[in-house]
């Protein structure tokens, strides 16, 4: 997983699913979220369910990393076999694992921006740089840029840059 200060001074942390799908869905198991924190490790009052739990129902997100012109949070996550997903992360939503990505019809989980369906991503860190989400592929052998549209709700393009270098597990915007 990761760690990341977020625009809001919180301490964001990342978690897989242990290896027990169940536990994603779990409010009060720490497993399959994206947690968040002060940065004296104290619950902050306005979390969803007042403890730790920002977002559930996560596999294993991997990068996170917030837009520039919303401050609005993004994840990556691998799927079990192909299925990476890049999500917009909203708080005390469900992000519906167990299920895989391509949600039912009618249900309250959170459908991903982009689910990786055709291809094995393993998507890493991310970054945005002038309003693109620049995507780390380990398995993919790939730093991906995906373009949104202007409310960053729709990806409109998507390209695989720099894929000789093999696996690449994270990318940082630097000045």
């Amino acid at each position: 997983g990761r760690i990341k200060l977020g625009p809001d001074g919180k301490l964001y942390i990342t978690t897989g699913d242990a290896t027990v799908p169940s536990s994603a869905q779990e409010i009060n198991s720490l497993a399959g979220k994206i947690l968040r924190m002060n940065p004296d490790g104290s619950v902050p009052e306005d979390n969803p369910f007042k403890n730790y739990v920002y977002s559930y129902g996560h596999r294993n997100p991997q990068g996170i990393d917030w837009n520039s012109d919303t401050n609005q949070l993004f994840a990556s996550e691998h799927g079990p076999t192909k299925n990476d997903e890049i999500n917009k992360i909203e708080k005390g939503k469900n992000y519906g694992w167990p299920t895989e990505c391509e949600k039912q019809q009618g249900s309250t989980d959170i459908k991903p921006l982009r689910c990786y369906t055709e291809f094995t991503l393993a998507p890493s860190g991310i970054a945005f740089y002038q309003g693109d989400l620049y995507v780390a592929g380990l398995r993919g052998n790939q730093l991906r840029r995906i373009t949104f549209n202007d409310d960053y709700t729709e990806i409109i393009n998507e390209e695989a840059l720099f894929e000789e270098l093999g696996r690449i597990r994270e990318v940082i915007e630097h000045d």
